[in-house]
């Protein structure tokens, strides 16, 4: 009888762990600090760190891949992936995506200029209206700067190391760039002694994982958000962006 009894507490135990332990697959872009690909096409980086910890403490396996931003944003708005990160809010992917209450990481946004540049930013944007400024096509600057774009002198580059190249050369005169990726990107170009950053804000752009509306996870996103608040509370949240090299 006392064997029957354990049996079947262990079945039921192990029924019920399947149940709470499940796999997901997440998907992000390359944007190192945060997340990028490395030669051997592993996800790395903060966020990717973060999210596979988080995901670790609530029980479940998590695969995460990098693809293209908007074949990965394709993938979870499908339902063929569970979750994409980081991603900033707007009405249109509110339409496809459930994001998270918490913030995963704050981003905030500054001009870089050649070194020796006498140019100067005080918050208004219009005042550089016939300032050359070089961007990046597909990235957003937050609405403040999407929104006086089309009155400003932009010149448009697939990547900004194509635009510290020509902020170097004197081709363009400011670039606009979330500042963790910008000294990430001039660390590794070796030109932190040629550009530098004015130290005036453009903005800051709060940025999430957000979960596919094509899957119930619901209660995943709950847990998820409750997971992060307690990570920033104990530290640990602050210690994986110390030892990534990443200010915020």
């Amino acid at each position: 009888m006392k064997r029957i009894l354990i049996c079947s507490i262990l079945l039921i135990f192990t029924i019920c762990s399947s149940s709470w332990s499940k796999d997901y697959f997440f998907v992000t872009f390359q944007y190192p600090p945060l997340e990028y690909e490395d030669d051997n096409g592993t996800a790395k980086g903060v966020c990717v760190e973060m999210v596979s910890k988080i995901m670790k403490n609530l029980g479940h396996e998590v695969k995460i891949q990098v693809f293209p931003w908007t074949r990965a944003l394709k993938m979870t708005r499908d339902g063929k992936a569970d979750a994409i990160f980081t991603a900033y809010k707007n009405e249109n992917r509110q339409t496809f995506l459930d994001y998270s209450n918490e913030v995963l990481f704050p981003q905030t946004i500054y001009f870089y200029k050649k070194k020796g540049s006498n140019l100067t930013f005080e918050g208004d944007l219009m005042q550089l209206k016939d300032v050359q400024i070089g961007v990046v096509s597909t990235i957003s600057y937050g609405t403040k700067f999407d929104s006086v774009k089309s009155s400003l002198c932009i010149q448009k580059a697939n990547k900004l190391e194509h635009n510290f190249v020509k902020l170097r050369l004197g081709r363009i005169s400011l670039v606009p760039s979330y500042s963790c990726v910008a000294d990430y990107v001039l660390k590794k170009m070796n030109l932190e002694d040629d550009i530098v950053k004015i130290p005036v804000q453009i903005d800051s752009v709060p940025s999430y994982i957000a979960f596919s509306k094509k899957i119930d996870l619901a209660v995943l996103k709950e847990n998820f958000d409750k997971e992060i608040i307690t990570m920033k509370k104990n530290g640990e949240y602050a210690s994986m962006l110390k030892a990534f090299g990443v200010q915020y």
